[in-house]
C-alpha cells in the first residue's frame, strides 16, 4: 500500500510535503556562489564552494558540506540543513556524489605541473583513496557509475575553439575504485565527421558510454550527434553515431545528457540536443547495440549527403525512441529510474491559469511549466491495461483526490517533435486517421487558450491495430507547492529539490521513494 501511494504521489505530480532547504551561514557571501559545485543524488545534497573567495582571480581551498533530506523524515521539523564535512587543504576543480551515499570525490587539477590528483572521501571528510595521474586539460563533469569514476582528459592542453567552447579532449579516464585501476578510453573519430564535444557523457551501461557532442562545423554543418563508446579496450566496438534527422537547428544546438539522480540504472539515456526546447529519449539498446540498428543514407540537407552514406543512425525511425519538446537542467540531475524532470515554456497565446507554473524572472517573466516523464515500460504497460470503463475511471477519481489539478497522460502513439510541429508515425494514411490526427492538435490549442478543458487523464493512443512494439511514457504536470525562481531544479531518488542561493533557502518536495 505504501509503494501505491508513493506512486500515486509521482503520477499526480503533488508532493507529500515541503521543506525549506536552508544554505550554509559560510554560503552568505555573493563571491562563495561564483564556481560553487553542486551534486543531487540519492537524496543527497552536496554543495562545494571557497569560503575565502573575494572576487578576484586567486584560488582558495574548497569546502564541503552535505545535506541529506532522509535526516528530516520522521521528524516535525520543515528545514534540512547542511552540515559542513570538511574544509579541504586544496581547491577541488570537481566533486560528485559516489554512488550508494558511499562519500564523494574530487578531483584536484595542477594545470602547471600537468597532475590530476583523483581522490575519494568519507563523511568525515579523510580521505580514503587516492591516484595521480598526468593530463594537460580535462572537461566536462566527474562522471560516477557504480565503482567507477571518469572524466574527459587529454595529454595536450586544449582552448576552446568550437562552437559552445567546446575543446574536444580525445580520451575519458575512467577510475576503477575496486581495482584502483586507471583506463583510458580513446574517443573514436571518423574524418568524415569529426565530433566536437565539452565533455559531456554518461554511463549507458558498466561497459558502454554515450557522449554527447556535434559535427565539426570545419567539416560541415554542426549538427548534433550522439556516439556510443566501449568502455573495454580490448572489444573492437566503432559503437554507434547517431544524428537526429530534422531535430536540429543550426546554432541552436546543444550536446547535453541527462544527469541521473539515483545510483539506480535506467533503460533509456537522454540526449537534451535542441536548447530551443528538444531532447531525445533512447532506450539504452540502441546504444549498446542490443537492438538492431542499420546505418542510413544521410539526407539531402548535409552539404555531401554522399560523403556521410552509411555512417549515422538514426533515432526518428525507431520505436524504441522518443524526440520530444522541452528543456532540461544541463547542470544538474533530472533522470532517477527512467523518471525525467522536464521543464516547457507556455506557448504564446495561451491561457496561463490553465496552468500550475511560475513566471521565471530571469528569463523575461517567461511562464514555465514543469512536466515529469515516466518511460518504464511496465508501469505504463500497466496503466494501458487498465480496462476503459471502471479501473481507468477510478485512477482518475484517485487522481483527483491526490491532486485537484492532475493532469496525467499515457502516450502509446508514435511521434516525434520537429523543429515546428509534432510529426506523426503511425503510417496510417486513411482519411480517419489523419482527421483524429488533426483533431488532437485542434484539442491541444483549444485547451492551451482556456477554450476546452483539460482532463485529469488521458490516454493518446495509436490507430486501432497497431500494435507493433514501442516506447510508452506518461507525462504529469507538477504542482510544487513552492518555487522560488525554478532556475536550480534538481530530480532525485523521493524528491525534486530546488537549490538555495546565497540570499535565500531553497526548496524540497518530498514524493517518496518508489
Amino acid at each position: 500500500m505504501k509503494d501505491e501511494a508513493v506512486r500515486m504521489n509521482w503520477l499526480s505530480g503533488r508532493p507529500q510535503r515541503v521543506f525549506n532547504l536552508r544554505p550554509p551561514p559560510e554560503f552568505s557571501s555573493r563571491y562563495c556562489v561564483y564556481g560553487a559545485r553542486w551534486s543531487v543524488m540519492d537524496d543527497q545534497i552536496l554543495l562545494t564552494f571557497e569560503e575565502e573567495a573575494d572576487g578576484t582571480v586567486i584560488i582558495h581551498p574548497s569546502s564541503v558540506f552535505l545535506a541529506d533530506i532522509h535526516d528530516i523524515l520522521g521528524k516535525a521539523d520543515d528545514v534540512v540543513e547542511f552540515r559542513k564535512i570538511v574544509k579541504l587543504p586544496f581547491h577541488a576543480a570537481r566533486s560528485r556524489l559516489l554512488s550508494d551515499r558511499a562519500g564523494f570525490v574530487t578531483a584536484e587539477f595542477r594545470e602547471d605541473e600537468k597532475k590530476l590528483i583523483l581522490r575519494t572521501h568519507d563523511w568525515d571528510g579523510n580521505t580514503t583513496r587516492e591516484i595521480t595521474t598526468v593530463v594537460a586539460s580535462i572537461d566536462g563533469r566527474l562522471v560516477v557509475n557504480g565503482s567507477s569514476v571518469a572524466l574527459c582528459v587529454d595529454n595536450e592542453l586544449k582552448k576552446g575553439h568550437c562552437i559552445n567552447g567546446s575543446r574536444t579532449l580525445s580520451q575519458i579516464l575512467i577510475w576503477n575504485l575496486e581495482s584502483g585501476d586507471i583506463t583510458r578510453i580513446d574517443i573514436p573519430q571518423d574524418d568524415r565527421a569529426p565530433q566536437c564535444h565539452s565533455g559531456n557523457f554518461t554511463f549507458v551501461t558498466p561497459s558502454c558510454i554515450a557522449l554527447g557532442g556535434h559535427i565539426d562545423p570545419h567539416h560541415d554543418k554542426a549538427y548534433a550527434v550522439l556516439r556510443s563508446i566501449s568502455t573495454i579496450p580490448s572489444e573492437k566496438q566503432a559503437g554507434r553515431y547517431f544524428h537526429h534527422h530534422e531535430n536540429f537547428e543550426f546554432s541552436n544546438n546543444n550536446d547535453a545528457l541527462a544527469i541521473a539522480g539515483s545510483s539506480a540504472s535506467n533503460d533509456v539515456v537522454v540526449h537534451y540536443h535542441h536548447s530551443g526546447g528538444r531532447f531525445t529519449v533512447a532506450d539504452v539498446g540502441l546504444l549498446t547495440g542490443e537492438i538492431p540498428s542499420e546505418s542510413l543514407p544521410t539526407p539531402g540537407y548535409f552539404m555531401d549527403p554522399n560523403l556521410f552514406k552509411d555512417l549515422f543512425h538514426v533515432f526518428t525511425d525507431k520505436f524504441s525512441a522518443r524526440t520530444l519538446k522541452g528543456t532540461l537542467n544541463e547542470g544538474l540531475s533530472s533522470l532517477v529510474s527512467n523518471k525525467l524532470l522536464v521543464e516547457e515554456e507556455l506557448e504564446y497565446g495561451h491561457d496561463e491559469e490553465k496552468f500550475r507554473g511560475y513566471h521565471n524572472a530571469r528569463s523575461f517573466g517567461e511562464f514555465r511549466i514543469l512536466y515529469l516523464y515516466d518511460f518504464d515500460q511496465e508501469r505504463c504497460k500497466k496503466l494501458r491495461q487498465l480496462s476503459p470503463n471502471s479501473e481507468r475511471a477510478d485512477l482518475e477519481t484517485s487522481l483527483k483526490e491526490q491532486n485537484p489539478d492532475a493532469r496525467v497522460t499515457v502516450v502509446s502513439r508514435m511521434f516525434y517533435a520537429s523543429i515546428e510541429d509534432d510529426i506523426d508515425k503511425e503510417e496510417d494514411t486513411s482519411p480517419e486517421w489523419e482527421e483524429h490526427f488533426r483533431q488532437l492538435w485542434v484539442t491541444g490549442q483549444a485547451r492551451g487558450k482556456g477554450e476546452a478543458e483539460f482532463p485529469v487523464l488521458e490516454f493518446d493512443d495509436p490507430p486501432e491495430g497497431q500494435n507493433n512494439p514501442r516506447m510508452l511514457f506518461t507525462r504529469s504536470m507538477l504542482c510544487l507547492p513552492k518555487i522560488r525562481e525554478g532556475e536550480a531544479l534538481a530530480l532525485t531518488t523521493s524528491a525534486i529539490v530546488e537549490l538555495p542561493t546565497n540570499e535565500a533557502d531553497g526548496y524540497v518536495h518530498y514524493f517518496g521513494e518508489e
